[in-house]
């Protein structure tokens, strides 16, 4: 049994689990009893179904990530060599693809206008996967398509940045909290958006976000976010890739910060 849940933990990080293989997931880490080496993924699992049954604003969000944030004493999550493996390799290879991604959109946005009806229609299909009431009738795959129709829009509304807010928060499936998080990179001008980005690093405990997120930060040149990331590079319990990390983003929005006009 430990060992198919292994290989669909496997398939979860990769992005590759169905709607019924993520739903096992899930249950098998509302058990009491977890293996001890699977241990640091049921918080997680736990977390997200929780979190399923509610419709979070940027207010409650925010209130999350001061919870969340205060350290927990004796408390060490392990990760396995795969996942380690994931988590110095996955973030890299999203991030590169969803900048080529970005910047293609852009381009080709500069050459015409999109009709406001395929504004309409990409909303639409939008709201029908991410609401939370949807979640669990959708795959991780279906998510992320979902996520991915936002560069099709000219124009976004908070409820539309609010819905990528709480998927890159909420939900239960890496890949689409990584989709979500470079999604929003484009709309950093929009009300609230920097500020979740901020507020995120708090809730996050993934590595894989947590380097996305960093990047995010740094790429937008967030220097409100530096007190954060500073949090992450004293945090004994992130991992040394994330840490490498936080410290060059925070080298880079403090030099930013000092260089002549």
């Amino acid at each position: 049994m430990n060992q198919d849940i292994e290989k669909l933990l496997e398939k979860y990080y990769e992005g590759e689990t169905s709607l019924q293989e993520e739903k096992q997931l899930r249950q098998f880490f509302q058990q009491e009893s977890i293996p001890e080496h699977l241990q640091s993924h049921a918080a997680q699992f736990r977390y997200f179904a929780s979190a399923r049954t509610q419709h979070p604003s940027i207010a409650f969000t925010n209130q999350l990530a001061n919870k969340l944030s205060a350290p927990e004493p004796g408390r060490i999550i392990s990760l396995t060599s795969w996942s380690l493996r994931l988590a110095a390799s996955v973030a890299l290879l999203i991030l590169g693809f969803s900048a080529g991604l970005v910047y293609t959109r852009w381009q080709s946005g500069s050459t015409g206008t999109v009709a406001s009806s395929t504004d309409e229609q990409s909303a639409l299909a939008m709201k029908k996967v991410l609401m939370f009431e949807h979640l669990p009738k959708t795959s991780a795959s279906e998510r992320i398509q979902a996520v991915n129709q936002s560069y099709d829009l000219t124009q976004v509304d908070q409820e539309i940045t609010q819905l990528l807010i709480n998927t890159l928060n909420f939900d239960a499936n890496v890949n689409v909290r990584l989709a979500a998080c470079q999604a929003l990179i484009r709309f950093e001008n929009e009300p609230d958006v920097r500020e979740a980005l901020i507020q995120s690093l708090k809730i996050q405990t993934d590595p894989n976000i947590q380097i996305t997120l960093i990047d995010a930060l740094v790429a937008i040149k967030e220097k409100r976010a530096v007190e954060e990331i500073q949090r992450l590079v004293q945090d004994k319990q992130v991992l040394d890739v994330v840490r490498q990390k936080a410290e060059e983003g925070i080298n880079q929005l403090t030099r930013e910060g000092n260089t002549p006009s």
